[in-house]
């Protein structure tokens, strides 16, 4: 089995590309099932009690509403009035119904703080007992005292509805003391939550003004994470199994693809230690047969080509040699793209095959890339001395784009001069490959779509072609580096659309000019001299 220097096989780091694509995804979604469940079960728990909470909150308010209108009400006896003006109350008060199960005593002190009238019950109050305080003022306005009310809790305070397993409870933010029973001990409850008999618990609590008391709301964690981590456990499975599938798929499938391949790698190790003139054996029935033959054309050409070289000790065979390999390469990868293409076509939305696919749909354009790139930054120091209308090559080049522009989501946004025409002297083939390597880079530039500017414009003997993209942008670090041969920060690029760019613009005259930064989009201007 062929290997490279490092020793991996092909086969090997196809099933890699399985184990990173798919089966590391899933182990990253086990894992965040696993430990996303007691989260998950805290926030469900967390909202639940802050929904009993605010519940107690409308109940305590709604009847403390009722309880401090009626004990206003006996504040505003003739008796208490005239008991703080300083006269003795010969009347005899008493409670009203509303307040009998509610109010323990009521004191009426004046301004100095002594008090000057009592109203109390004789009968024991179970539960525990909270006071609030209210001004009192006599009937023309005037501030006379204050009115403490020593309420039950349980009568204001307690529930009216269950509270569906969670501990409702009620702290008097003076003492610290509970209010109403709880099953745990009340200073527990000091932070979002604490342990108790082995289990965690979850507290909400909110602070009232108006009657002075602190609710709490607290349940046990453990009702509400069980049920997610079995879920959890239950997923954690079925995407092991999964993924163990995937990779016996993928071993059986890889084996089947990369045994003709490898034959064809150790055939190409050979030729390039020196066997030239060695060929292959072609498999029937699938594309890698034309691939194979383009192989063996490629090696007959190559040994052809050095024959010449040897006879005529001329530069001119490495050209031919040259222009027949890619002839000889492109041609088979061409029918491969078709049958991929047709291939992932024909699948299903759900097919596995789908992803190794379209992988090796991106080698072959990359490839074809490569090979044409290479060839025309080798012609490009060339070019025809024609008059050339330089709008009619960047319009071309902007058609070209279209399908790079539309996958990307950019649209083009293009300001021509109003008069016609802008002649330069050069070759309309070479200028329309400028325009267009500019334009795929634009189109690249772009995550999420975006415009791309083009403007032309023309003074001073000089024609201006502006392209600017709203794209990531380059540091100055790649920027310093944007025309040096097969220099790219894509995984899939050749390298060589700037270089080139820059060389057919030097052959006929020009330059090309580059700002850009992170973020902010690139803006090129390539100069051409204008010729009238």
């Amino acid at each position: 089995m062929t290997r490279d220097a490092s020793g991996r096989t092909l086969r090997a780091e196809m099933l890699g590309i399985v184990l990173v694509a798919v089966v590391a995804p899933l182990a990253l979604l086990g894992l965040w099932l696993a430990r996303g469940t007691a989260d998950a079960g805290e926030r469900l728990l967390r909202d639940r009690i802050n929904g009993v909470l605010t519940v107690a909150i409308r109940d305590v308010g709604e009847r403390w509403v009722t309880t401090r209108g009626a004990l206003l009400g006996l504040a505003d006896l003739d008796g208490v009035q005239r008991a703080l003006g300083g006269v003795a109350d010969t009347t005899k008060a008493a409670f009203p119904p509303s307040l009998i199960n509610v109010v323990r005593e009521v004191v009426a002190r004046d301004s100095t703080g002594v008090e000057r009238w009592r109203l109390a019950r004789d009968a024991p109050v179970d539960g525990g007992r909270f006071t609030v305080r209210m001004p009192l003022v006599s009937r023309d306005g005037r501030r006379m005292g204050t009115l403490e009310a020593t309420l039950v809790a349980t009568a204001v305070l307690a529930p009216s509805v269950a509270a569906g397993g969670a501990s409702v409870g009620a702290i008097d933010p003076a003492t610290g003391s509970s209010l109403l029973p709880l099953a745990f001990d009340a200073g527990l409850v000091r932070g979002d939550d604490f342990t108790w008999n082995g289990e965690r618990w979850l507290v909400a609590r909110r602070v009232l003004d108006d009657p002075p008391v602190e609710l709490i709301a607290a349940a046990p964690l453990a009702d509400y994470v069980v049920p997610f981590r079995s879920a959890a456990r239950r997923g954690v499975i079925v995407l092991a199994i999964v993924a163990v599938l995937c990779v016996v798929a993928a071993a059986a499938l890889t084996r089947r693809t990369t045994r003709a391949l490898e034959e064809l790698a150790t055939t190409a190790d050979a030729v390039a230690s020196g066997e030239i003139g060695r060929t292959v054996r072609v498999p029937e029935g699938t594309e890698v047969r034309r691939l194979a033959r383009a192989f063996n054309t490629m090696s007959e050409s190559l040994q052809r080509t050095l024959d010449a070289l040897a006879r005529r000790e001329s530069l001119a065979a490495v050209g031919e040699f040259a222009a027949g390999l890619a002839h000889e390469v492109r041609n088979p990868l061409t029918a491969i793209r078709i049958d991929l293409q047709r291939a992932d076509e024909k699948l299903d939305g759900e097919s596995a095959l789908r992803v190794p696919i379209r992988r090796a749909l991106g080698q072959v354009e990359r490839l074809d890339a490569t090979v044409t790139g290479a060839l025309r930054l080798a012609r490009s120091g060339q070019v025809s001395d024609a008059m050339v209308d330089v709008l009619v090559p960047l319009d071309a080049a902007m058609h070209a784009a279209e399908p790079a522009l539309a996958r990307s989501g950019a649209t083009l946004d293009v300001a021509f001069p109003g008069r016609a025409g802008l002649p330069v002297r050069g070759d309309a083939a070479a200028l329309e490959q400028l325009f267009l390597n500019l334009l795929l880079n634009a189109a690249q530039s772009f995550d999420h779509g975006g415009v791309v500017r083009v403007g032309v414009e023309a003074d001073d003997g000089v024609v201006r072609v502006t392209i600017q993209d709203a794209g990531r942008g380059m540091s100055p670090e790649v920027r310093a580096r944007l025309f040096e041969p097969f220099y790219t920060t894509r995984a899939d690029g050749t390298g060589l659309g700037l270089p080139l760019a820059r060389r057919i613009a030097r052959a006929h005259g020009g330059e090309i000019e580059v700002e850009s930064a992170p973020g902010t989009g690139t803006t090129v201007v390539v100069r051409l001299p204008r010729k009238d």
